[in-house]
C-alpha cells in the first residue's frame, strides 16, 4: 500500500473562518477485513451564510461535543466486544 507520489500533499483546504475544517488533504491507507483501502477526504468544512445567533453556536456546540464524543468512544467500545 502507499502511495507513489514522495509523501507531497496539497496544503490543507481549511482558510479559518469556518465553524468546523477538517482537512485531510493526503489519503489515508486502511486495512479493513484484510482489504487495503484507500481514504480520499480532502475536505469537510461546515459554514454559515451569515452571523450565528448565540443559541445557534450553542446548539452547534452541543451535537459537535456529542459526535466527538462518539467517536472517542469507538475505541473503547470496539475493545469490550461492543455493547
Amino acid at each position: 500500500m502507499g502511495n507513489d507520489n514522495n509523501n507531497v500533499c496539497p496544503e490543507s483546504c481549511c482558510m479559518g473562518d469556518e465553524i468546523l475544517c477538517i482537512g485531510i488533504p493526503c489519503p489515508i491507507d486502511i486495512v479493513l477485513l484484510g482489504i487495503e483501502l484507500q481514504l480520499e477526504l480532502p475536505c469537510v468544512r461546515l459554514s454559515s451564510q451569515g452571523d450565528l445567533t448565540e443559541a445557534q453556536v450553542q446548539r452547534l456546540l452541543g451535537v459537535l461535543q456529542r459526535i466527538l464524543g462518539a467517536l472517542g468512544n469507538l475505541g473503547t467500545t470496539a475493545a469490550s466486544g461492543g455493547e
